[in-house]
């Protein structure tokens, strides 16, 4: 397995660095060092055990043997997939140091390539618009690079959008005019983007400020205190949650600014939402503890979690949540106090700080989507042996 490192930008060293405008060699090392003092206190811990509020520990199971299906795409930095009646089941997705975009076709439990189409350097993350379009976020062009899908599934440029800034994430959200918003969000800074776009209309973009970096943003069905659909979104440089109310037009987006919803001691990397839309669950990175947010209640709690902490989410059920943590994926259960009741651990191919529940092989079970940020490839894991 290749070396590992984690992504730029994201633990204390490495963000003092980029600050002052250090090199990345100077990044890459820390991005070596850091985890392997986290190993090593890990080691030096013995085995890993769960503390829960009250104090009783809960040892971690064995790792767990899934079936599963490699995506030979190196450092997927985000991606999505997307199944349809028409299509079947397709996979969107960047690589990062390769710098390219690349669409996969997912029949069953098989996978081939469609189509790769170089961008600028260094895409950090993919998304479907519709069923015949999707964006990428590219650092380098500081762009939204949008490309149309032909039936046989090449990707074909549509669109470069500029937004101003390295955008580390785009979100799609349905304009009520017919046409899409894309939110642009930031690899560094506070400023996002909103772009309203349609395929045969004019692009228009506005800038708004945020937090320090709102990296990646989710929708949820419900607000804290009894608010309506929104969008919440962790600020990685100020450990805090944000939340908007849910746009459907430009006007409406940039007049609205987000609320702060909590604040961690931790790097607060990513929420997920679950089905239900009554819990938010918070990646923590470092703190031996992640987060859940009742908005029913509105009430937070921390829950036990490993010392090297978590980078991707994504909630099952309210009960049942995928970790995204150390080149493994901790499938974990939570009674209503939060008090770990079962727990799985299963290997990827690398960093996985991007997950997504989907019926790939459409066998009726969730699978689980690993990209991985770091490693030569992402991968699926199937259902229904997970949860």
């Amino acid at each position: 397995m290749a070396p590992f490192f984690i992504d730029e930008q994201k633990r204390p060293m490495v963000k003092w660095c980029a600050r002052k405008g250090s090199s990345r060699l100077l990044r890459a090392v820390s991005n070596v060092l850091f985890p392997a003092v986290v190993a090593l206190m890990a080691a030096c811990a013995g085995p890993t055990r769960h503390e829960s509020p009250e104090g009783a520990a809960v040892e971690a199971t064995g790792v767990a043997v899934a079936a599963s299906m490699r995506l030979p795409s190196p450092e997927v930095w985000g991606g999505q997939a997307r199944c349809t009646e028409v299509a079947g089941c397709r996979w969107v997705a960047v690589e990062h140091d390769v710098s390219a975009v690349v669409l996969y076709a997912l029949d069953g439990r098989r996978q081939h390539l469609l189509s790769r189409h170089a961008v600028a350097y260094h895409p950090d993350s993919a998304k479907w618009i519709d069923d015949r379009h999707v964006v990428a976020a590219v650092e380098k062009s500081r762009s939204l690079d949008i490309f149309a899908v032909t039936a046989d599934g090449q990707l074909q440029p549509k669109a470069q959008i500029d937004v101003g800034f390295e955008p580390r994430d785009v979100m799609v959200l349905p304009a009520r005019d017919g046409g899409w918003l894309l939110l642009a969000t930031p690899y560094r800074g506070r400023q996002v983007a909103w772009v309203h776009w349609r395929p045969n209309g004019a692009t228009r973009v506005v800038p708004q400020t945020w937090c320090a970096t709102p990296w990646h943003v989710t929708a949820v069905p419900r607000g804290p205190r009894g608010q309506g659909p929104g969008l919440v979104t962790s600020c990685l440089d100020d450990n805090q949650v944000l939340y908007l109310p849910l746009p459907d037009a430009l006007d409406t987006a940039v007049a609205t600014q987000p609320q702060a919803v909590h604040r961690f001691d931790h790097v607060a990397r990513r929420v997920g939402v679950t089905p239900s839309g009554r819990y938010w669950y918070v990646a923590l990175e470092t703190g031996g503890k992640v987060a859940r947010y009742d908005v029913t209640t509105d009430v937070w709690q921390m829950l036990p979690f490993t010392a090297f902490g978590a980078v991707g989410v994504a909630p099952y059920d309210d009960d049942t949540v995928a970790w995204g943590e150390n080149n493994r994926v901790l499938i974990v259960r939570y009674d209503a106090a939060g008090q770990v009741l079962a727990q799985r651990s299963v290997p990827v191919s690398g960093l996985p700080t991007e997950l997504q529940w989907i019926d790939v092989d459409r066998d009726g079970h969730l699978d689980l989507m690993s990209m991985n940020s770091t490693g030569p490839a992402s991968d699926v894991l199937f259902g229904p042996s997970l949860p």
